[in-house]
């Protein structure tokens, strides 16, 4: 089923709206202020960013393309696409039409809301710049990401993918091969984001607790 439709200013997927705007500075556990310019595109500007502990689990899940009702006019800029484990930086153009061909697929990962707030509640500095931002204060908790079809492949087969710090960023391994030689690798640091979702904090009655993370999509404040 085609279930993704791609404006420029936005990713839909099951119903949910998806930020683009500024995706190439998030990653997952970005945190920042969520920032509306009144002529531009809503988008969070990234003030830090969670430090995702060894070993936690994402759920990768591949997406196919509505290209019906998707346009190449919403591929204007360079987008990287993840090939051999490693982005690669491509052409607007050339990410739509290796898309479109299924060369290249989007596949979304995305980390449970209660372990983004159990990890928020026990990293303090970043607790503390959260609960200062106030109304404003996000998290993102799903990005999207465009890879190679074959590597794509094997993550949906696999569903769950354990995280690990690299030395380019956070990285995503199937959990057959987690922590083993030739495990598949894909690096989620910045700059391999292609839409994302946030999460909208809500503070316990000292306001020094995230006590529920909301998601908070494109178009909706």
């Amino acid at each position: 089923m085609k279930n993704v439709v791609v404006k420029e200013n936005h990713l839909t997927f099951g119903g949910v709206a998806y930020f683009r705007a500024h995706a190439e500075e998030i990653e997952i556990g970005s945190i920042g202020e969520k920032r509306k310019p009144i002529f531009k595109q809503n988008y969070l500007e990234v003030k830090d960013r969670l430090l995702i502990p060894e070993g936690n689990i994402v759920k990768a899940t591949e997406t196919e393309i509505d290209f019906i009702n998707t346009s190449k006019k919403s591929f204007k800029l360079n987008a990287a696409a993840i090939i051999d484990g490693v982005p690669v930086k491509l052409t607007g153009d050339a990410v739509f039409d290796k898309l479109r061909s299924g060369e290249l697929k989007l596949v979304k990962f995305s980390i449970v809301n209660n372990d983004l707030k159990e990890i928020a509640n026990n990293s303090s500095t970043q607790l503390e710049s959260l609960d200062l931002w106030g109304k404003n204060a996000r998290l993102a908790h799903q990005i999207f990401v465009v890879i190679e079809a074959e590597l794509a492949n094997e993550f949906s087969r696999n569903i769950n993918v354990g995280l690990s710090a690299g030395v380019s960023g956070l990285e995503a391994r199937l959990d057959s091969g987690f922590g083993a030689s030739g495990s598949t690798t894909v690096t989620l640091s910045k700059g391999t984001c292609f839409a994302y979702l946030l999460l909208k904090p809500e503070w316990d009655d000292s306001g020094k607790k995230i006590i529920d993370l909301d998601d908070d999509q494109w178009g909706l404040s």
